[in-house]
């Protein structure tokens, strides 16, 4: 392999021999993959690389790029290799030990930027449980400017600092506070807005009065207890739900807020994505619909 890569050692004939190899190995997009991570090798833009195709790589830059394209051929993530990750037109860091951006996460992103444009003039306050890199934050900072106040939650502190430091490169840290902890008792005030992404499966049964539902999270169940206090009159909450526990944790919706609209997101795929949205609603407006 290594006499393969070293017989034309320039950038074309290097992207070419990647994009090859990749392909081969299942990638599926290896011509966008070869490029980022000759990029992240060289610490040279994609495209100087591609308006240059016949600059050489010094042999050292031929092994470290080998290597690269290696653990890619592995099976490792992208950017669990080059430390970035691209998020609805963001490029933001990513610690090897943080995890990556849930598939779900962008149309998460989508309805919420969706209900805050439908919603009544003014600024809204957000919080986000289980902000990870801070990708969904940083998105609604952004792209909707009447977001003027999140409050991201994590419970790592190693990954809010990945957070805090994208929140950084763009200059969006007077508008998110990022916050350590595991639910809503960490944000300061009622919000106009929660979003909220699949939790980890912990073990809980729920006293239902007559019956006890089937196992659910319990992280899921203290958050549940806790919204309704911490969400204003008119206020939603978007939430990813593990669609095996669909219908039970539905049913906890339903009790936690008797009087609200819940829409299930047809769009979500293989996770169930519901927006709980609560009576007095200002606006007046609909709830997002499924083309949008």
């Amino acid at each position: 392999m290594a006499d393969a890569w070293n017989t034309t050692p320039t950038f074309g004939a290097q992207l070419v021999h990647a994009e090859r190899v990749l392909a081969a190995a299942g990638s599926p997009a290896p011509w966008q993959e070869a490029a980022e991570l000759l990029s992240y090798a060289l610490d040279v833009p994609v495209p100087v690389l591609l308006a240059q195709p016949a600059t050489c790589l010094r042999p050292e830059d031929v092994l470290r790029y080998v290597g690269l394209v290696r653990r890619r051929m592995a099976g490792e993530a992208l950017p669990r290799i080059t430390g970035h990750i691209a998020f609805m037109g963001l490029d933001l860091a990513i610690g090897r030990a943080d995890s990556l951006i849930p598939a779900d996460a962008e149309r998460r992103a989508q309805i919420a930027l969706e209900w805050g444009r439908h919603h009544a003039p003014g600024e809204l306050a957000v919080a986000e449980i289980g902000t990870g890199c801070g990708a969904i934050a940083l998105a609604l900072a952004t792209l909707e400017p009447r977001f003027t106040r999140i409050y991201a939650v994590d419970p790592s502190a190693a990954t809010l600092e990945t957070a805090t430091a994208n929140g950084a490169r763009y200059l969006l840290n007077l508008v998110i506070s990022w916050l350590a902890g595991d639910g809503l008792d960490v944000v300061p005030e009622p919000v106009d807005l929660i979003v909220c992404g699949r939790l980890d499966r912990g073990q809980a049964a729920v006293d239902q009065g007559e019956r006890t539902a089937e196992v659910v999270s319990l992280r899921d169940v203290l958050l549940l207890k806790q919204a309704p206090a911490k969400l204003r009159p008119g206020g939603a909450l978007i939430w990813s739900l593990d669609r095996a526990r669909e219908a039970e944790t539905l049913a906890l919706i339903d009790l936690a807020f008797p009087d609200a609209r819940v829409w299930v997101d047809p769009q979500a795929g293989e996770v169930v994505i519901v927006v709980v949205q609560l009576a007095g609603q200002p606006s007046g407006g609909e709830t997002p619909d499924a083309e949008s």
